[in-house]
């Protein structure tokens, strides 16, 4: 169980990271104008929304807990 969820943490965050490259890159922008806020914004939710569902599909209760 411990290895799923740890498992669970690195893939999420993984997700937000490559995401909000992928976003950065897609709109064709810097981190300069693209601003922190709005960088940990896209990280927090395309990481949570991995999170989520990574919780139901291994299966690690996590959230019910």
């Amino acid at each position: 169980m411990n290895f799923r969820r740890t498992l669970l943490w690195v893939i999420s965050i993984g997700v937000g990271l490559l995401s909000t490259v992928g976003v950065i890159l897609l709109f064709g922008t810097t981190f300069d104008k693209f601003s922190l806020v709005n960088t940990v914004l896209v990280f927090l939710s395309t990481g949570s929304i991995a999170f989520i569902w990574l919780d139901y599909i291994l299966r690690t209760q996590y959230l019910r807990s």
